[in-house]
């Protein structure tokens, strides 16, 4: 079994996790079991890369560009949710 804040995920999960991992497991807030797949909390991603170094402006950038377009890409892929949901 794998926690990641409080959240079992199963050892033999296929989900994708956001790289890198250590700064960015905050954002994680649920794992839907049906989907294997984590979901992320979407104002906390970007408070993560606002303390690696980012601007706010740049890391909406970076999670609308290079994270959010990848997921229909790829299986297994994180699903995002956003406070204001």
């Amino acid at each position: 079994m794998i926690v990641i804040n409080g959240i079992k995920i199963p050892e033999d999960t296929n989900s994708i996790k956001l790289e890198p991992s250590p700064s960015l497991d905050k954002a994680v807030v649920a794992y839907d079991v049906d989907k294997d797949v984590l979901i992320y909390q979407i104002e906390t991603l970007i408070e993560c890369y606002v303390e690696g170094g980012m601007t706010e402006e740049e890391a909406w950038d970076w999670f609308s560009y290079n994270t959010v377009r990848t997921g229909p890409y790829v299986e297994n892929y994180p699903n995002f949710i956003s406070e204001i949901n």
